[in-house]
């Protein structure tokens, strides 16, 4: 191990063993993404398609409407029932607060804050509608399936993502924006001038906060209700419909996502504003309240690693099915493979995923871990929705009644234009694919100055928060020092 990062001990002294480093620490970028592949292979060698959660979300919001209020805002478009990748993703992402013992309740937001999430629930969830799928059906779903539809929604939507990251600067919020908060971590930094820590206040307690209590209530119905007629009823999706083999398999993908993307601070938004970092001085960052761990984070390409890992070793999969005869190329965009409803979702999830602080997965992971923003994003998913289900005949023409182009996929197209087979040009893409995660991992040991085994072993909090003798580009300074919590 280089002098750049120090080896880890466990609580009580001497090395800390891999097992309980896996169990009680955060994970590296990359592993998060491993995980995340993981999951989508699996349920698309299940199902020969990929995971697909913004459909459920809204039937699981059916079913407290039906049996709760007897109306049909959401449940005259969707018909109420259960996903259960969506709940096993919760489960995974509480595990992980079990095994590192550590929910994330701890963390105070301000109220710009909650209310900037709330909002980004809402124009995250109205985006799904409009693009045909939240940023994990087109990015982590429909990139790997080199759907022409995803890459629009993608492009269409950094920009945005940009202007909404301003926005946030501009409120005084940059500080909130971190891949993940640990305690030890926000302890120990949290009188440090470049790394502030707002959520980390000795003070509070979430058990002691009226609003806490009722955002929580919310999310307990809101789970408590499909599970309860999943497992006993006859709604879509119920044990009765679907059978308990069906369930697992629904299962594990869940698990994988929720674990994978808990343990890491995975999430489409900071994978797809990375690159930006790399034409952004950090006194841009710095001017506007963000943490200096968040610009070494984006310039160093780590959250692109796990963005990049998932979608390579699931195009992978799917390509050698495709090639071998054994599966299809998922199709993320409908019968034509490109709509106006996909040009103007993708601001639209892009800002809603940056104000969440998390894309729709990645907020069910944060629902896991107990993280307010997730919990006030969670009821604006449901509002988001209304705007579609309410006027839906209206909205259908304008943004999927004439679709933009008669190909589905990039090799496709690229066959159709260019000459050559569709398989070779489905290679080329890969090998595209492929470039671009070597090039993410090329970053972080170049820009970090790290050696390629310290990236893959260590995690991001292990990296970014090095002592600053260690960092590209400054000067030794004082490592703050850690700050006692009150007893009690």
């Amino acid at each position: 191990m280089s002098d750049n990062i120090t080896a880890t001990v466990a609580p009580g002294g001497g090395e800390e063993t891999l097992a309980r480093r896996l169990i009680r620490r955060q994970w590296p970028f990359w592993l998060g993404g491993v995980l995340v592949g993981l999951a989508e292979i699996i349920f698309y060698y299940h199902t020969d398609m990929f995971i697909v959660v913004t459909t459920g979300l809204a039937q699981m919001f059916a079913v407290s409407e039906d049996h709760l209020f007897g109306i049909d805002w959401v449940a005259r478009i969707y018909e109420p029932g259960i996903h259960w990748t969506i709940v096993f993703a919760l489960l995974g992402a509480r595990l992980v607060a079990v095994m590192e013992g550590e929910s994330r309740g701890w963390v105070k937001y301000n109220w710009k804050m909650l209310v900037l999430a709330f909002i980004g629930g809402m124009l995250f969830s109205f985006g799904t509608r409009l693009a045909g799928g939240c940023t994990t059906h087109h990015f982590m779903g429909g990139l790997p399936s080199m759907s022409i539809a995803s890459w629009v929604v993608l492009i269409s939507g950094i920009p945005f993502a940009f202007v909404a990251f301003l926005i946030s600067m501009k409120m005084g919020l940059g500080s909130y924006f971190k891949h993940q908060e640990t305690k030890a971590t926000a302890c120990k930094h949290c009188d440090h001038p470049d790394n502030p820590q707002p959520g980390y206040d000795p003070a509070y307690s979430h058990w002691r906060s009226p609003f806490r209590w009722l955002i929580t209530a919310f999310l307990l119905t809101f789970l408590a209700l499909p599970i309860y007629y999943g497992l006993t009823g006859w709604i879509s999706g119920s044990v009765n419909d679907i059978g308990w083999s069906e369930l697992a398999w629904m299962a594990i993908p869940g698990l994988l996502l929720g674990i994978g993307i808990a343990k890491t601070g995975f999430g489409t938004e900071c994978s797809v504003m990375a690159p930006e970092a790399t034409f952004t001085k950090e006194g841009f960052y710095r001017k506007g309240g963000v943490p200096q761990c968040t610009y070494y984070m984006f310039r160093g390409m780590l959250p692109l690693q796990g963005f990049m890992t998932a979608i390579v070793l699931f195009n992978l999969f799917i390509l050698g099915r495709w090639l071998l005869g054994y599966g299809s190329i998922p199709n993320a965009a409908g019968d034509a493979g490109l709509y106006w409803g996909h040009i103007l979702g993708g601001p639209l999830l892009a800002m809603g995923a940056v104000f969440m602080i998390g894309c729709e997965v990645r907020t069910y992971a944060r629902l896991g871990l107990g993280y307010s923003t997730a919990l006030v994003a969670l009821p604006g998913f449901y509002v988001g929705y209304l705007p579609y289900t309410l006027f839906k005949e209206q909205i259908d023409p304008v943004v999927f009644g004439k679709g933009l182009t008669d190909f589905i996929t990039i090799p496709e197209w690229a066959a159709y234009t260019l000459g050559g087979s569709e398989q070779i040009w489905a290679i080329v893409y890969s090998l595209f694919l492929i470039s671009l995660l070597v090039l993410s991992f090329q970053a972080a040991c170049s820009f970090l100055k790290l050696k390629l085994k310290e990236v893959l072993y260590h995690n991001t909090d292990e990296i970014v928060y090095r002592p600053a003798k260690a960092r590209p580009g400054t000067e030794p300074v004082a490592e703050p020092k850690p700050v006692a919590e009150p007893a009690g």
